[in-house]
């Protein structure tokens, strides 16, 4: 195992439904991501507190801390420096919310690739 830290950006995905964290984990993964995923807001706020990332996915309706708890938090631990983006089913309630970004459901991955270029700068992939 390599000590050399990733050059990798970093993107933490809180979704409570495990089919959409799991889609989202892998098509990050292949555009050269790292990701991390969390299955509700609490489990999201106790990794921003263990490592550091460069942009944050959350769904806006999960079990008892919702997606807003989720940005108040980063907000606390991080200010305004990491991007988080909204995920959501009603965006027209979202249009004067404090997230970076807000991800209409159902999306594209093409969209949600095009939000996160806004924020951190595409990987380049090696292949040999």
């Amino acid at each position: 195992m390599s000590d050399t830290v990733s050059s990798r950006p970093k993107v933490l995905v809180i979704d409570d439904e495990k089919a959409i964290s799991k889609m989202l984990a892998m098509a990050l993964s292949r555009k050269g991501y790292d990701v991390d995923t969390a299955e509700n807001g609490e489990q999201g706020v106790k990794k921003l507190h263990m490592a550091d990332y460069d942009l944050v996915i959350t769904d806006m309706r999960m079990g008892k801390m919702t997606g807003d708890d989720v940005l108040l938090e980063v907000r606390q631990l991080k200010g305004a420096r990491l991007p988080v983006i909204a995920m959501s089913g009603t965006p027209w309630l979202m249009e004067n919310s404090r997230f970076d970004a807000v991800l209409a459901k159902p999306y594209q991955l093409k969209d949600l690739f095009d939000l996160i270029r806004k924020f951190i700068p595409p990987v380049a992939l090696h292949t040999n």
